[in-house]
């Protein structure tokens, strides 16, 4: 079972999540990656400039890309490796914050008894992100039966006129409660 997170977040509250999830030794890895490269130990200190990454919580599996500019390179398998998808929430050019979230496969399919399922270290990660964000950011209005968590630098912007809206082409206005 899929857990998705959508949330708003401001840079200041990446780098607050990032802090205080920093203790439990996740590597940062990007979303499409060389074979040689070694993930570094994400903290307050990390600087996010792709749109997307993976959190890591043990050892990832990937497959070489066979086609596109990616060419060569590697993708993580997000089902069958411990890891966290993280689609960051982004400015546009029209100057308004875009929604993203937070994504993990909790459970592995196929037969459990001999795979042993994901790792325990995994699911604390998972657990404690997910107190990360539920006890420190605001809730939205429902926007089609799904509501945002916007982190309290989001919510600042917000009330100072930047306007939050999802992710996608028809994305619609979100709206912050408090």
């Amino acid at each position: 079972m899929a857990l998705q997170i959508p949330f708003f977040m401001a840079p200041e509250d990446e780098r607050d999540v990032l802090r205080r999830i920093s203790r439990l030794q996740l590597e940062l890895w990007p979303e499409v990656t060389d074979p040689r490269y070694r993930a570094p130990l994400c903290g307050a200190d990390t600087e996010l400039r792709d749109p997307a990454y993976y959190l890591a919580a043990g050892d990832v599996m990937a497959y070489p890309l066979k086609r596109g500019q990616n060419r060569g390179r590697w993708k993580i398998d997000e089902v069958n490796s411990p890891v966290i998808y993280l689609f960051r929430s982004q400015m546009d050019e029209d100057g308004q914050l875009r929604s993203g979230y937070f994504w993990a496969e909790t459970e592995t399919a196929g037969d459990q008894s001999r795979t042993g399922g994901k790792p325990s270290r995994f699911l604390h990660a998972v657990r404690e992100l997910q107190e990360a964000v539920k006890s420190r950011f605001r809730r939205s209005s429902p926007v089609k039966g799904i509501i945002y968590f916007v982190g309290p630098a989001a919510a600042r912007l917000a009330q100072s006129g930047t306007q939050l809206r999802e992710a996608g082409r028809k994305g619609e206005l979100v709206r912050v409660y408090r």
